[in-house]
């Protein structure tokens, strides 16, 4: 460690914030049906601050997502917003390459991150009374991440040996990225986190500090503290440590979907190498109407969540046709899309498993679902939903997903009760307008 972060790590220490202080009130209250509450605000340099208390253990969740996700690249860049993410742990002015780790790590933290199609995310959970050593840490990396050539090479060295690995043990991985550019058939929207590698081997130093320039800047950023906090206090050391920091300058507009499909698209005998026949299919949903992104969830609950959800024991118990089956509702930046990824024993029983889960859809269209079935699928989605909240990270990660989604945060309170309302009748008008040929996507692995 070099004395200058010698100095400021033991300046932090006698700085730790006293894990017993009461919280101050929030300024901005959820509604009480969220059972928590949050207040939010902005700094000069336009960082959005999100708080929430939660005093049952001496512990805090500090969060930071930028804006700088896959969607951002340009064609020809893949894998430049994965590098930046594993960049930001290679040095800044006062932290050493991966001292950011071991600083957090040293006082009992964990820490971790990702990067998504719209979001480069940053989180550690730590003892509370470390909170503006998270803070410090975070805000050293805003302000002036060390972005060498001797980073970028190693960095991206270490990330194309792991892609490598990753694709050698996983021989389905390179069928989902085929699927997604299927079901995205646009470029922001459809290209895998790193793909092959080709295109991060031809990423140069000016891309690398362009991207980093544009992206990463607190009016680009949200950051997310949780956990056994005195709102005011916090709210000091935030701006100490982060109200100078300079803002981005024209940072670009995210890229809205463009799809066009005018029928099914079905690829079957796609070269991607398979030990066992499968596939995946999937339907896309955009535009949405109001309501559609509730009804869809449930929906998903009832076809695919459980061991005795419709799809889940057809393919399984009853029709015996799947070795494995799996699926979810995924959420792109508002474009939502239904995946079921299935294996199968061979080509018959790959058709055979096709043609259940269409004729489960199928049914939807014709047979109202039961009120009892749609209680069941409403209280394991409550459960979840609730359970996603019941710790600092969890709280925290929802509050970042809140403000990504660009809905009302003091609407949030209130997000529960529009899932219970879904009815059989919003369930039938979606399956009507959404779940048709020219939404659907199926990829089949191997030859038939």
């Amino acid at each position: 460690m070099n004395k200058a972060a010698r100095s400021l790590f033991l300046v932090l220490l006698t700085l730790r914030v006293p894990a017993s202080l009461p919280a101050a009130p929030a300024q901005k209250t959820a509604p009480n049906t969220l059972g928590f509450e949050f207040q939010e605000h902005r700094l000069r340099n336009g960082l959005r601050v999100i708080l929430s208390v939660d005093g049952s253990l001496p512990l805090v969740t500090v969060a930071v997502a930028y804006g700088a996700g896959t969607m951002r690249e340009k064609p020809g860049q893949e894998g430049l917003a994965y590098l930046l993410e594993n960049l930001m742990f290679q040095g800044s002015e006062n932290v050493g390459p991966l001292q950011h780790v071991g600083f957090v790590q040293k006082v009992g933290g964990d820490l971790n991150a990702t990067t998504t199609l719209d979001r480069a995310l940053f989180y550690q959970t730590l003892p509370s009374n470390y909170l503006g050593l998270a803070l410090w840490l975070e805000s050293d990396r805003m302000k002036s991440l060390a972005i060498t050539p001797t980073a970028i090479e190693k960095t991206r060295a270490d990330l194309l040996k792991e892609n490598r690995d990753r694709l050698a043990s996983d021989p389905y991985l390179e069928s989902f990225a085929l699927f997604d550019s299927l079901l995205y058939p646009d470029f922001p929207y459809g290209h895998p986190l790193i793909g092959a590698g080709i295109e991060m081997r031809g990423l140069t130093e000016s891309d690398v500090l362009t991207f980093h320039r544009t992206y990463y800047v607190p009016d680009n950023a949200v950051l997310c503290i949780v956990g056994n906090i005195d709102v005011a206090r916090t709210r000091e050391l935030v701006a100490r440590y982060f109200d100078s920091i300079p803002p981005g300058m024209d940072i670009p507009a995210p890229p809205l979907p463009d799809f066009r499909q005018e029928n099914e698209v079905v690829v079957r005998g796609s070269g991607v190498p398979a030990s066992v026949a499968g596939f995946h299919l999937g339907y896309r949903f955009t535009p949405l109407q109001t309501g559609d992104a509730h009804s869809l969830k449930i929906l998903e609950y009832l076809l695919l969540k459980g061991k005795t959800s419709r799809l889940m024991d057809r393919l399984l118990n009853r029709d015996r046709t799947a070795q494995h089956f799996s699926g979810t509702l995924e959420d792109r930046r508002g474009v939502l899309a239904l995946k079921i990824f299935c294996l199968n024993n061979n080509a018959v029983m790959v058709e055979r498993s096709e043609k259940a889960v269409l004729s489960e859809i199928d049914r939807l269209r014709t047979n109202p679902v039961s009120p009892a079935e749609m209680a069941k699928a409403k209280r394991l989605f409550k459960l979840d939903y609730l359970r996603s909240q019941s710790t600092n990270l969890g709280r925290a990660l929802f509050l970042i997903d809140a403000a990504f989604s660009g809905k009302p945060m003091n609407a949030l309170g209130g997000e529960l009760d529009k899932y219970m309302r879904v009815d059989p009748s919003a369930l039938f008008s979606l399956v009507i307008r959404h779940f048709n040929p020219r939404n659907r996507v199926i990829l089949e692995l191997g030859q038939r």
